[in-house]
């Protein structure tokens, strides 16, 4: 061989060495157009729970003032704020020697009023039996008056009705039998069979049967038209007017002896000194200070040694403010985007600061309609029932409510990605022999991120995501943000 023969053996082999190293690096088209590569997930179970957050604090479910009507010095106080009352609870006493010298003044007044009506009534003649009758006839109409002032307070029942309709027909009948039966009388009066004395005792027993059946009737017309506030003071004020009559009745009958007079005044006497006492014990009993509700004492307003002056007309100086805690309520401000969401019933979670690795759970009370802007933000303050049976929350600790709008236990999940379809057809993408074979599901909840599914697939079936995201220059995948799913790949198809 000569030289020229070896030079060109030479640039053969290097120009095939060279193609075979640019053949090796040209991309595989027709194996990438058969095996694409995906990005897939598995369906898996687990929780799904969606809630709302919002920051507020503990608060009463009410503030009551207590006052005092009482004047004088006040020579104990036996509570403290922050201190736990029961109802009735003495709270503050106070030395008031006025209503106490009032008291043995009103008891001795009424001890002698009382001798004095029982001398007047020693002294009366023992023959007043017409009186006697109308007397008994106002007791009547006080006692129909009181038992229908009882059956308004009470309200009405349907056998209530029935028994006065049946107290009706028979009142009405003794009232007829009562007219038959003076009738009868005044003409043989006329005749001059009988004596004026059995005339006046039928026409007594006549007003009394008439005075029984309008009563029968008035209290069947009450029963039947149900009552109401006008109905009750008009009861009321038809048992001072019975009781008035019957006053006046007694009244007349002292008219018929000699000392009517003196048992009249001393009745109204024992009257008044029954009044005079009642009075002098209320307002000395004011004098000792009672809790009216159960709660904390949220604030003091007098010591020992000081003095207090009572005032009816303002209700009296105030000395005590108990917050009622029974039940205890969380308010708390949520955002206008997730006020909507919250409905009264809904359950709550609430955690205080001021007691960490605790949880109270809590109901929805009411979402109040008034927005109020707060930092520029529009929010509205939702109030919540908090269940704390064993007295650990304070009043004012901050808390942060957790409002739970959906929870889902033990379900099975997919990414929102991986649905298909619109609303009312959602569908999955299964691979299946190098295929997406769709599949219709049933969905359920979702937090946005994933979605519950109730059929259509299994727990750890491979569902389709979508295609894999290539860098740039197509060598590989983009980098991958540590936040999103670490969803698996499947491999790819391998050449046939």
């Amino acid at each position: 061989m000569n030289k020229r023969l070896w030079i060109a053996i030479l640039l053969l082999v290097v120009l095939g060495a060279g193609a075979y190293v640019w053949w090796r690096q040209q991309p595989d088209t027709q194996a990438q157009t058969r095996a694409p590569a995906w990005r897939t997930t598995e369906v898996t179970r687990g929780d799904l729970i969606v809630t709302v957050n919002a920051t507020g604090s503990i608060r009463p479910s009410s503030q009551v003032e207590v006052k005092s009507r009482a004047t004088g010095v006040v020579t104990a106080v036996v509570a403290n704020e922050g201190d736990r009352v029961v109802k009735d609870q003495v709270l503050v006493r106070i030395s008031d020697p006025d209503s106490e010298s009032a008291v043995r003044a009103a008891a001795g007044n009424l001890g002698a009023a009382q001798a004095q009506l029982a001398r007047a009534r020693a002294q009366q003649p023992a023959d007043r039996a017409a009186d006697d009758a109308a007397i008994r006839q106002a007791q009547a109409s006080l006692l129909a008056a009181q038992a229908r002032l009882r059956q308004l307070d009470a309200g009405t029942r349907r056998e209530e009705i029935a028994q006065a309709e049946q107290s009706v027909l028979v009142a009405q009948a003794e009232a007829e039998l009562a007219q038959r039966t003076h009738e009868r009388n005044q003409q043989l009066f006329a005749q001059g069979f009988i004596a004026r004395a059995q005339v006046d005792q039928s026409e007594t027993a006549l007003r009394t049967a008439q005075a029984q059946a309008r009563s029968a009737g008035e209290r069947l017309n009450l029963l039947r038209a149900g009552s109401t506030q006008d109905q009750i003071a008009e009861a009321r004020a038809s048992v001072r007017q019975a009781e008035a009559s019957l006053a006046a009745a007694r009244a007349r009958r002292l008219a018929t002896s000699a000392k009517t007079a003196d048992v009249a005044q001393a009745e109204a006497q024992v009257t008044i000194a029954h009044n005079n006492l009642a009075n002098a014990r209320q307002r000395l009993a004011e004098t000792i200070v009672r809790a009216p509700v159960a709660g904390i004492v949220s604030a003091r307003a007098v010591e020992v040694g000081q003095t207090v002056i009572g005032s009816l007309g303002s209700g009296g100086t105030s000395v005590f403010t108990i917050a009622v805690d029974a039940p205890l309520l969380a308010k708390v401000m949520v955002d206008e985007t997730d006020v909507a969401q919250i409905r009264p019933g809904l359950p709550v979670t609430i955690r205080a600061d001021g007691v960490p690795n605790r949880a109270w759970k809590g109901t929805v009370q009411a979402v109040s309609p008034n927005a109020q802007v707060v930092n520029n933000v529009v929010q509205y303050q939702v109030t919540s029932l908090v269940r704390d049976p064993e007295k650990v929350l304070r009043l004012g600790l901050t808390v942060d409510a957790e409002f739970v709008l959906m929870e889902r236990r033990n379900v099975l999940l997919v990414p929102n990605e991986a649905l298909r379809g619109a609303e009312d057809a959602r569908a999955l993408m299964i691979p299946t022999n190098d295929k997406l074979v769709p599949r219709i599901v049933e969905v359920g909840g979702t937090d946005s991120r994933l979605t519950e599914i109730k059929s259509g697939a299994r727990e750890g079936e491979t569902v389709y995501l979508g295609e894999a995201r290539r860098a740039p220059d197509g060598k590989g995948s983009q980098p991958r943000s540590p936040f999103l799913p670490n969803f698996q790949r499947s491999p790819s198809p391998q050449r046939r």
